[in-house]
This record gives structure tokens, sequence and C-alpha cells, in this order.
């Protein structure tokens, strides 16, 4: 019987990415801290309650939706490579692969966020730059990145922390 051979690569957070979930989470916790302080300081105020109500019922599903969305780990089997999120998992089967090239930071000069997640969690979602066009990413760090091109033109960018289980993998 045949074994199937995976790796299990974890995405590793940069320095940016904990910057920036940590700011996310202090400003929630900052700004609801401090309309409950008001709500039991001051007069009854009901603007100050339909505020704490807006912000909840904004910060809280979009930190829902970033973490569950946000790339955890990347398996890169013999027929495929797996982006494991939370709420839905990305396959990328490895008859549909191209090339795999690392990016440079040059490469990803003037990337703009066209729809999805700027590093709250991680960097994943719909991107558009220069070099590249129009990209799908996942990716928790700004360095060790590499282009997937597949076939029909679609490019997915990832993130791996660990390039020397990557690279000899999509060699074979």
């Amino acid at each position: 019987m045949k074994s199937k051979k995976f790796y299990t690569i974890p995405f590793v957070w940069d320095r940016r990415l904990w910057v920036m979930t940590f700011a996310c989470f202090a400003l929630w916790i900052g700004l609801s801290g401090w309309f409950i302080y008001q709500i039991f300081t001051t007069e009854n105020d009901p603007a100050l309650l339909g505020s704490l109500i807006v912000l909840n019922v904004v910060f809280l599903p979009t930190i829902i939706a970033c973490e569950g969305l946000a790339p955890q780990r990347l398996e890169v089997s013999e027929q495929e490579i797996t982006v494991l999120c939370r709420f839905e998992s990305v396959t990328i089967l490895r008859s549909t692969i191209l090339s795999i090239e690392p990016l440079s930071k040059k490469d990803m000069s003037w990337t703009i966020n066209m729809g999805g997640c700027g590093g709250l969690f991680g960097y994943f979602g719909s991107f558009s730059n220069r070099h590249i066009g129009q990209f799908t990413m996942y990716a928790t760090q700004k360095q060790n990145l590499y282009l997937i091109k597949q076939v029909g033109g679609k490019s997915v960018v990832i993130s791996c922390s660990e390039p020397q289980y990557l690279i000899p993998e999509i060699k074979k």
C-alpha cells in the first residue's frame, strides 16, 4: 500500500501583521471600554449606548470573518497544494500549475487591495499590481512570497515560511 506524502507548513505572522491585528483589537476594546465607562458615569445618554452597539455590530462580525478566512496552514501533497482556512480551504491542483516563482519586494510594490483583508489576521483576498496583474493572495508575511501561475491565466500568491519544503515538491 502506497502512502501519500505531504508536508504541512504553518503560516507564520510577520511583525507588521502582529501589530495591525493587535491595534485593531486594542481599538475595539478601548472604544468599547470608553463607551461603557461613559454610560455608567454620565447621565442617561442613549447615543452612547447606540454607539456601543453599532461599534460591536461592526467590529465583531469583521473580526470573526477575517479570522475564519485567514490562512492557517499550507499543505503540499503529490496532487495538490491546499491553503487551509477555518471557514473554507483553497485547493490548487498540481495539474493546473504552469509555474511557481519567488517574488521580490519590488514585484509586490504598488499592490492595490481589490477586495480582501490587508492586515487583520493576514493578507488575503483579491489584489492587483503592475507586475502580476490581478491575483488572489493568501499570506501572513510580506517576505517569502511565491507566485503560482495556473492554466487559464489565474494567479495566486502565497507566503511560505519553509520554502525548502515547497519548492522541491513543486518541481517534481
